[in-house]
């Protein structure tokens, strides 16, 4: 084989190869322009324009900070264009791979008042659903569909696709002096800082005066119903909480809020009593979520026996425990997940305090029991209702 032919023969594999790149790289998605935007030299509006360049412009990621600026390529050459101006879209069947560049609230829903289903980690990875540079995005983490920050989320390197060679009919969008393109470029933060963001949501245990101040004597805004959710700005000193409902700020009693465990599918364990009594500790707060109703509680066991001998740590959530029942007292056993160092288990609560207490001004005359998988008791029918709780809960998280 002469020298010509082999040169020729690597040219067409060296061209198929790209084009097999280029098409696997299309085919996870495109970053484009979402508007038309300044093409510069550096990652600024001081920085020398090279062009303007038109909405749906697809470009070449090289360097994505989603707060700032991106650098990108276009036609060969290199620059940077502000990156709200750039959206990645992602192909139908195709997994675009992003991550968290602080941490972050991931939420139900492409706002602030939308619940938190938690708080995610700087570095995180996370699936590309939907892009909205200057909003919120739509992404997967553990299967789980939700909503996050587009700023908090930077494209990781290799998953996006080589630039679209075609006409480019942007050339004269716009002039030197950066009017309405620039406009946008200096817009400055969001003032609603997700950093700030990283805050609590709380619910009410019951029908609560969301009032001006932090005092009984400060005015009324409105009544709050029982099972509102609201965002936890400040804990104050005196027992009430700053908070935020829609876009009012107010105040509530501490004592009438309480915390939301989010349960993710595959996180609870079903565990035999004689496993678990060593996961439960004495004196330890217990998270515990009433499955049915959602409603979540603190209780702190003294006692472990046959089942642990739990009483809740205050009249809040006393009271919670009682509107999960609807306000009835029951030995019917209720299916719970109990929460306690990080790890969540399948259990069931019983509803009718009796015998002792050792915590004073809980809202509650006795303790109740907590019974997990296997519990034993000398009611072998009551045994049966309280394991068939356990696995009601058990289920419920699969």
């Amino acid at each position: 084989m002469n020298s010509r032919l082999k040169k020729l023969i690597t040219t067409i594999l060296t061209v198929c190869l790209m084009f097999l790149l280029a098409q696997t790289a299309l085919a996870a998605g495109q970053f484009k322009t979402t508007d038309g935007v300044n093409f510069r030299t550096g990652p600024s509006t001081g920085h020398t324009r090279i062009r303007g360049v038109a909405a749906g412009t697809k470009i070449e990621m090289l360097e994505h900070d989603p707060a700032g600026w991106s650098r990108i390529r276009i036609d060969g050459t290199d620059g940077y264009i502000r990156s709200d101006f750039l959206q990645f879209e992602v192909t139908e069947g195709m997994s675009v791979i992003f991550e968290t560049t602080d941490g972050v609230n991931f939420r139900t829903g492409p706002s602030t008042h939308n619940i938190s289903l938690r708080v995610v980690v700087a570095g995180t990875q996370v699936e590309m659903l939907e892009h909205d540079p200057a909003g919120w995005s739509k992404i997967m983490i553990n299967k789980v569909t939700g909503y996050i920050r587009s700023d908090y989320l930077a494209w990781v390197e290799g998953t996006s696709a080589i630039p679209d060679t075609g006409d480019d009919t942007a050339e004269n969008t716009d002039t030197d002096a950066d009017t309405d393109i620039n406009n946008s470029e200096g817009a400055g933060t969001d003032a609603d800082e997700e950093q700030s963001d990283v805050i609590d949501i709380r619910r009410t245990v019951t029908a609560v005066n969301f009032r001006t101040g932090s005092s009984t004597s400060a005015g009324r805004i409105k009544l709050i119903g029982a099972g509102e959710d609201v965002e936890v700005l400040a804990d104050e000193s005196n027992g009430w909480s700053r908070v935020r409902i829609g876009d009012t700020e107010g105040y509530i009693k501490s004592e009438l809020l309480i915390a939301i465990v989010h349960i993710e599918p595959g996180d609870v364990e079903l565990l035999d009593w004689s496993v678990a009594k060593d996961v439960i500790k004495t004196g330890v707060p217990l998270h515990i979520v009433d499955v049915r109703t959602g409603l979540s509680f603190t209780m702190q066991c003294f006692s472990k026996s046959g089942h642990a001998d739990v009483e809740p740590l205050t009249a809040a959530d006393t009271a919670v425990i009682l509107r999960s029942r609807d306000g009835v007292w029951a030995w019917d056993p209720r299916p719970v997940w109990v929460t306690i160092d990080g790890r969540t288990i399948a259990a069931s609560l019983n509803g009718v305090p009796h015998d002792v207490s050792t915590i004073r001004n809980n809202g509650m005359n006795g303790h109740l029991c907590l019974h997990f998988n296997n519990t034993v008791t000398n009611n072998k029918s009551y045994q049966r209702d309280l394991n068939d709780a356990v696995i009601e809960a058990w289920n419920a998280s699969r």
